[in-house]
Formats: C-alpha cells, sequence, structure tokens
C-alpha cells in the first residue's frame, strides 16, 4: 500500500481505517467473547449490533479481560450476555467522515472515550470498529509524509535559491569583464588627460559606469541576502569617513541637475568602531542615488550622527530630499524588492536599491524606516550598533607608486586583451615593468622562470584557470613559488574570496579595477614578501 501523500489526514476517511471485525449480539455469552479475544490478539474492541446490524455497544478488549481475571470472575461472567459487559454508549460516527474532521470534533466533545474504541457505521449500520491505535498510525503517516513533502520542497526551494545564485554569479563575470574594460579605460584617461573639455566625457563614462556596477551588485547582494548568505567584512574604520567617502560620488551629479547635497556629521573627530566600511558606505550611496533620483529641485541632505556608548558605537543615518514624497500606506512596502511607485517607473531603475539597504541594514543587527518629509519629500533612517574600537596611530598618505621600488617586475594573466591591456597600463603606471600572458599554463611556465616579483592572476580562463594555476605554482618549489599573487576577479563574493586565499593567492582585487584598490594591494603584499625575504636572510 502506498503512503500516503500530503493532505491525507485531511481526506482520508474512518471506512479506510477501520477493520470490519464481526460483531456479537446482545444475546452473545461472555465465554465466546472470551475465546475469541484469546484467538485474536490484534482485536481491541467488538461491537454489539442488533437484527438489523445497528450497533447497540461496544465490548473493549481490556475492560472484559479485567472482569474475567476477577476472582470468581470467569464463572460469573462467562454465561452472561454481552448486553451485560458492553458499553451502552459508545462513540459512533458515520464511515463518510475524515479521520481530520473525526479527530477534531471528538477531542473537542469526548476525548477520553477513544481510550475505548469506536464503531463506524455506513448508512447507519456496523462496517467496522475503529482504535486509538489506528488514529494514531495515520495522524503520524500523514506527518511524517508532510514532513517529508515539506522537506522535498524546501531542497527544491534551496535548489532554486542556489541556481539563480549561480546564474547571478555567472552573469556577473560576464558583464563585470567587459565593464572592467570601459571603467578602467576611463580611470587612466582621467588621470593622464591634459585635455580639459574632454572631461565632463569621461566622467560621463565612470559616472554610468558606476550605475550599472550598482545594479549588478544590488542584484547579487539582494540574491545573497534571500539565501542567507549576505556576508560583512569586518575591518576597523573611521566613522566620520564614512560620510565622507560616500558622497564624492554624488556630487558631479547633484551639480547636473542644479540640486545641492548638504552633507553634517555629528559625533567624535577621532570615533573609531568595527565594521563593514563598504557595506555602509553601500547604503548611504543607494539612500542618497534615490533622493537624486526622485528631486527635481531643491536638494538632498544627509546626516550621520554616531554616539559612544560604552563597548559599542550607536550610527543613525538620515537621508531626506524635497521630493514628491510616499504616500503613507507605501512607508514600509517600500522595502520590497522590484516594488517601485509610478514615478520610480518613470525614473527608471530597478527597485532593488531600497531592499539590499534593508538586507544590509537587518544583517548588521539595526533597523531602516522610511517617513514623511519634515515639510515635503522623503525621509530614510536607519540605526545601527558597531562595537568601539580605540583610535589607531597616525596613518601615512598612501603612496602613489609601487614602494618596492622600479624593480618590481609583475606577470599578467588573463584570457582578455583588453584586461590584459588595463591591467598592463596601470603597473606601468605605478613604476612596474610588466609581461603578460593569456592562459594559465603559460602562467605557470612564466612564474617558474624566477623573473617575476609579483603575478596578477584573472580567475576564470578556458583550460587552467586561476585557482588551478596558483596551485600548480606553489607545488613547484624553489623560491619563485612563493611569488606573491593577486587574483583580478570579476567573482567578488566574500566566500569565493576566501576560497581563494585558501588555494595560495595572497590577496584579492575585484574587477571593475580601481587603480587606487590596485595600488594599495600590490603594496601590501610586496610588503609581506619583503619582510619575508628579510626573515629568510636572517
Amino acid at each position: 500500500m502506498d503512503r500516503p501523500q500530503i493532505g491525507d489526514l485531511v481526506m482520508t476517511l474512518l471506512l479506510d481505517i477501520a477493520p470490519h471485525i464481526p460483531p456479537v449480539s446482545p444475546q452473545t455469552p461472555g465465554a465466546e467473547l472470551y475465546e475469541r479475544f484469546q484467538n485474536e490478539a490484534d482485536t481491541m474492541a467488538v461491537a454489539v449490533v442488533d437484527e438489523e446490524g445497528r450497533p447497540v455497544g461496544l465490548v473493549e478488549r481490556n475492560a472484559f479481560l479485567v472482569l474475567m481475571a476477577a476472582q470468581h470472575g470467569y464463572a460469573l461472567w462467562s454465561k452472561r450476555p454481552a448486553s451485560h459487559m458492553m458499553k451502552r454508549d459508545p462513540v459512533v460516527a458515520d464511515g463518510d467522515v475524515t479521520v481530520a474532521e473525526f479527530c477534531g470534533r471528538i477531542l473537542a466533545e469526548r476525548p477520553s472515550e477513544l481510550l475505548h474504541g469506536f464503531i463506524v457505521t455506513c448508512g447507519g449500520r456496523y462496517a467496522g470498529v475503529g482504535t486509538t491505535l489506528a488514529l494514531l498510525q495515520a495522524t503520524a503517516t500523514a506527518t511524517a509524509t508532510h514532513a517529508e513533502t515539506m522537506s522535498r520542497l524546501a531542497c527544491e526551494a534551496n535548489e532554486a535559491l542556489a541556481a539563480k545564485g549561480r546564474f547571478l554569479a555567472v552573469m556577473s563575470h560576464e558583464i563585470r569583464t567587459p565593464l572592467n574594460g570601459v571603467l578602467a579605460v576611463a580611470e587612466i584617461l582621467k588621470r593622464k588627460s591634459e585635455q580639459a573639455d574632454l572631461t565632463p566625457f569621461i566622467e560621463t563614462i565612470l559616472e554610468s559606469g558606476g550605475v550599472l556596477l550598482r545594479l549588478l551588485n544590488d542584484a547579487l547582494d539582494l540574491s545573497r541576502a534571500e539565501a542567507a548568505g549576505l556576508d560583512l567584512d569586518e575591518a576597523p574604520l573611521a566613522v566620520p569617513r564614512i560620510l565622507e567617502d560616500s558622497l564624492s560620488p554624488w556630487t558631479a551629479q547633484a551639480e547636473l541637475k542644479g540640486l545641492s547635497v548638504k552633507a553634517t556629521y555629528d559625533g567624535p573627530a577621532d570615533l573609531w568602531a568595527l565594521g563593514d566600511a563598504v557595506r555602509l558606505r553601500q547604503v548611504l550611496n543607494n539612500l542618497v542615488g534615490n533622493a537624486l533620483k526622485f528631486t527635481a529641485q531643491g536638494g538632498v541632505d544627509v546626516r550621520l550622527s554616531a554616539v559612544a556608548d560604552g563597548e559599542y558605537v550607536r550610527l543613525r543615518g538620515e537621508v531626506t530630499d524635497t521630493g514628491p514624497g510616499i504616500h503613507a500606506d507605501r512607508l514600509e512596502e517600500i522595502f520590497m524588492p522590484f516594488l517601485q511607485a509610478e514615478e520610480g517607473v518613470r525614473q527608471g531603475g530597478a527597485g532593488l536599491g531600497l531592499a539590499v539597504c534593508r538586507q544590509i541594514v537587518d544583517r548588521m543587527n539595526g533597523v531602516i524606516r522610511a517617513l514623511p518629509g519634515r515639510e515635503q519629500g522623503a525621509a530614510f533612517v536607519f540605526e545601527l550598533p558597531l562595537h568601539r574600537l580605540p583610535a589607531p596611530a597616525a596613518e601615512a598618505e598612501p603612496p602613489s607608486t609601487v614602494e618596492a621600488g622600479d624593480a618590481v617586475h609583475v606577470l599578467i594573466v588573463d584570457d582578455n586583451p583588453t584586461n590584459r591591456m588595463v591591467a598592463q597600463t596601470l603597473v606601468e603606471m605605478f613604476g612596474c615593468s610588466s609581461e603578460n600572458v593569456d592562459n594559465g599554463e603559460d602562467a605557470v611556465a612564466a612564474v617558474a622562470s624566477g623573473r617575476f616579483d609579483l603575478v596578477l592572476m584573472d580567475i576564470k580562463m578556458p583550460g587552467i584557470d586561476g585557482v588551478e594555476a596558483t596551485r600548480r605554482i606553489r607545488s613547484g618549489g624553489g623560491p619563485a613559488s612563493q611569488a606573491p599573487i593577486l587574483a583580478l576577479t570579476a567573482n567578488a563574493d566574500p566566500a569565493d574570496a576566501a576560497f581563494y586565499r585558501l588555494a595560495g593567492m595572497n590577496g584579492v582585487v575585484d574587477k571593475p579595477i580601481k587603480p587606487e584598490r590596485l595600488l594599495a594591494a600590490m603594496n601590501a603584499v610586496l610588503q609581506i614578501d619583503t619582510a619575508g625575504e628579510e626573515t629568510r636572510a636572517a
């Protein structure tokens, strides 16, 4: 017999679980009942019916055997008719009643009666005897099947989320690769160009590419959050810098629209905390970008306050605009993914920015909410706790070249010609020399020659990918096998970055490549390598 499927407890009828145990008449002597119970070990109760088959009572096994086991019990009861020993008001139910309906009704009205069994009828005549055990078996089977079904559905849902995540990861890589070329070349032009009239066009390229990159990041972050995979990369951060770093990308856009962006920080100037600076800037960027999109005149006011509270820093951010505002009945649903008002549809966008803000703030154990503006427009407020840290020693100005000097020779490994050109131009701007190869196998052979002080390694390449190439380099032996390796990757997921480090890479730089980030990463791994050489020499 097949196991019931989900919902069977609702659909199973009493007739399905009540076997037709031959009944007895009211005149049946106790000796005959005793013999039946002795011979039928699984019979828990026997129905007593009249000449027309209508139930008139029920003889329950345990109660009957107790009577017979008493002193002189057999002699007293064996010749008496069943009508003297039966329960005269047993629970009787129609066989067309479902098990779920019967259990609900009997548990509400006569729960103790279930211990004695019950009679099932069909058209008013005896059809079978049901027991508590049969009800428990039916309920347990349906519950187990329901649990299995829910587990299967959960697995299917998780597989669907994983498939969506894999799809987004692949699309992220495919989009980031050409975007890396566009933005990196624009950054190089911005640094090298001496023609002032070209600056607005270069800024437009950077701004438009930045918008595309933010949309891509929002889609990935939302997918990770849905799969409970939105990771935080916490590190010491200067709290006042959060606001400074977040507003610079929006100043040019605000000026083009004739808007003002006013930023105010209220808190200690030397306050440090432990937090994910990238995610915090992402929240502010999304809120400010959203406010600028909906504001036609006036401006955007950004306030960030921080209060030291024992071991914590209480951070509060507020972004207000002079736009059309949000209807009161939509203040909560505005944070739902892909949900946009009519104005949002006209302005464009995917409707992901605010949803990602909520996911990030929730992940940081904070709260975010939308409010009507003080006079007009809308206000978005977030509050979250950060662990307080002591202020570090004063930092030196970041270098503009690689600190190890002109002797640094870099191997660039990437199957995309544009990416190789971009990386080569950047390392030359940093005062280094370089060579390049387009596959992992040639990279392993080139590093083995010992000519390179640093390797910039792409991850996704045909044949031997960057991870496998790194493993082969590390297992090659000799000083060349310890050359520092930086991953240049469009796979920006923190879990991927951790995996690359486990494979032997020394650091990760996300694509599209920001020159200052690449320079900082190169200096970091070269300092580590230099320190290691000095230790070995000592």
